[in-house]
């Protein structure tokens, strides 16, 4: 039996997950699934915002873990996982809650994206990676992006490096455009919902968090481990905003209040790019925990789920 999936987005520390276990207990049997890109690493707790076991209420979470720090992780090997995970809950009649930012993800697996399998070419991966470590390196692939495939460039972060790199392999391999490479598979249906809000509001949730990330010393601590693990800068960096700041307070660069204020403005730059991102999809029903309680959230967006069970879905073609 397969239930339409409920899928929570929005920008970080919006309060996803908090929606997202209250959902899946009143929806059991329901399980989370991790769409946070940052949250896929082992090890990686504090400066992730990964959920904590007394976050989760019991509830289980799959999806967190996936791969060490600084090992390739693409959009198609989540989705691989994710996948095999939706199989194992349509199987015994489990509710998937899909909650996370990482717009992609979340886009792949409602429309049924099956992202190009291209195998890298390690040679060119190495050379790839060593450029995108400095930012004119970056701009440099970004830019070879942009000409050989300018709309698939549009939809690839190319301020990640990894992403950049992804694509240009795909188009080694394939040619065209990384978006022909893309073949669609039946979408699942979903029930999709979004949380936001105000700007101000939003900053001192994000000061709150980062100020706990750091006067813990728990971020710190993952970069020392980061470091006993033999990973470079470059790697730490890519493991998620705050982890260059942290190594830069420990190596003396940084004072403690210019880390954080650093990580802050990192921090709201991304929930402006996720906002942008998810403000294009016109299924998301989208709510304001500033502006009602927790309790009328959780029983409007069951009431949505609900709704979904009696009628078509969202991700089959409701309006």
């Amino acid at each position: 039996m397969s239930h339409p999936m409920l899928v929570i987005v929005g920008p970080t520390c919006s309060g996803k997950t908090a929606l997202a276990v209250a959902a899946a207990k009143e929806l059991a049997p329901a399980e989370m699934l991790n769409a946070d890109s940052r949250q896929v690493r082992r090890g990686l707790r504090v400066g992730t915002c990964a959920p904590r076991p007394s976050e989760l209420q019991g509830v289980r979470c799959h999806l967190l873990d996936l791969c060490d720090p600084g090992e390739m992780f693409t959009v198609a090997d989540w989705l691989t996982a994710a996948r095999r995970s939706l199989e194992r809950l349509d199987r015994s009649g489990t509710r998937a809650v899909v909650a996370g930012g990482t717009g992609l993800y979340v886009t792949a697996l409602v429309d049924g994206f099956d992202l190009a399998q291209v195998p890298p070419d390690p040679v060119r991966r190495a050379d790839r990676s060593e450029m995108a470590a400095t930012a004119e390196g970056l701009e440099t692939l970004a830019a070879e992006l942009r000409r050989r495939d300018p709309d698939g460039a549009i939809e690839t972060d190319q301020r990640n490096p990894r992403r950049v790199i992804r694509a240009l392999e795909i188009l080694d391999a394939k040619g065209g455009s990384v978006l022909s490479a893309r073949k669609r598979t039946a979408p699942r249906s979903a029930v999709m919902v979004a949380l936001d809000v105000a700007r101000p509001i939003h900053a001192r949730w994000i000061e709150h968090r980062i100020a706990g990330m750091f006067d813990s010393g728990g971020i710190q601590d993952e970069v020392r481990w980061l470091q006993g693990r033999g990973l470079d800068r470059a790697a730490i960096g890519a493991c998620g905003i705050g982890y260059s700041e942290a190594l830069d307070l420990i190596e003396g660069h940084l004072d403690l209040e210019a880390a954080m204020q650093a990580t802050m403005r990192r921090t709201l730059r991304y929930a402006r790019a996720q906002r942008t991102w998810f403000r294009r999809d016109s299924r998301l029903t989208w709510f304001r925990p500033d502006l009602m309680s927790f309790d009328q959230m959780l029983s409007q967006v069951l009431d949505r789920v609900t709704g979904a069970e009696a009628g078509p879905s969202i991700g089959e073609g409701a309006d």
